[in-house]
């Protein structure tokens, strides 16, 4: 299959793309960002916020696959492409860094955000170790790490790998 991503809000590595396009070239699939001149079997768009605008031009495939929580705050990525490490050759990123979450969810119930309604209370998602993948450096895009016992936990075993470690928060663009 000829498969094309969409990033349509983002310049910053998106987490789901990636895993997608990992999924699909491990099934031999050719993978990359979408180009308006060519044809794709399928085509994922992904949008993170709701604010922004959509994509709305022409998408030449046979598919178009709508995720993220700027399109649906319920959809979420099959579990045997979530747990899969990410393609990071699609946003040509260091072979040294990786990107994660190691709990999904926050307790606090900011007016603002989504994270509460999307993901419900913290709780742990995923070990350093799954997220590095032997990596030296990882940016955890954690919404409230500090807030669960499983992610300080998480912190002092970064300690103990010797884990370079930047936190993402309140990415959202300005």
């Amino acid at each position: 299959m000829n498969i094309g991503i969409l990033a349509v809000d983002s310049n910053f590595p998106n987490l789901a793309l990636m895993k997608i396009s990992a999924y699909h070239k491990a099934r031999g699939d050719q993978v990359e960002w979408y180009n308006p001149l060519c044809e794709y079997d399928k085509v994922y768009t992904a949008k993170v916020f709701t604010f922004t605008p959509d994509y709305n031009y022409y998408i030449n495939a046979n598919q178009i696959e709508k995720g993220g929580t700027g399109y649906d705050i319920e959809k979420v990525l099959p579990v045997e492409v979530d747990r899969l490490q990410p393609d990071y050759s699609i946003y040509n990123i260091d072979s040294n860094l990786s990107y994660g979450f190691l709990t999904r969810g926050c307790p606090n119930r900011c007016k603002w955000c989504v994270v509460p309604k999307k993901e419900g209370k913290i709780s742990p998602y995923m070990d350093i170790e799954e997220i590095t993948a032997g990596r030296k450096k990882a940016i955890l895009m954690d919404n409230n790490i500090l807030a669960s016992n499983y992610g300080l936990q998480q912190i002092e075993k970064i300690i103990k790998l010797g884990v370079k470690v930047d936190l993402i928060k309140d990415w959202m663009p300005a």
